[in-house]
């Protein structure tokens, strides 16, 4: 993974793989939605993800993310494809490692 090329990536319209998995509070798992997400800030060790349509916000390590792809077909500007799972709980974000 280019560390150099995501670290110029502020403002990026991306989309997730694997796709972020989303809970209720009671534990009970929701359908995946292929979010757009928004690369809010970035420096040398980590970016700030965001996701527009829920409001969630969160930093993540540059050593989670596996590749970043362009996407020239759809209505995004890229995919991030990390090594880690996003994991959506009401209004908190945990990651978990892939294994």
């Amino acid at each position: 993974m280019n560390r150099e090329r995501v670290s110029k990536m502020a403002g990026k319209r991306i989309k997730v793989r694997p796709v972020a998995r989303r809970f209720e509070l009671t534990g009970a798992e929701l359908p995946p939605i292929d979010d757009i997400w928004i690369i809010q800030s970035t420096s040398k060790d980590e970016i700030t993800l965001a996701n527009p349509r829920t409001g969630h916000s969160f930093p993540l390590g540059m050593d989670q993310i596996r590749e970043y792809l362009t996407d020239r077909v759809d209505r995004s500007d890229a995919f991030l494809v990390l090594k880690s799972q996003i994991i959506l709980k009401g209004r908190g974000v945990s990651v978990e490692p892939l294994l």
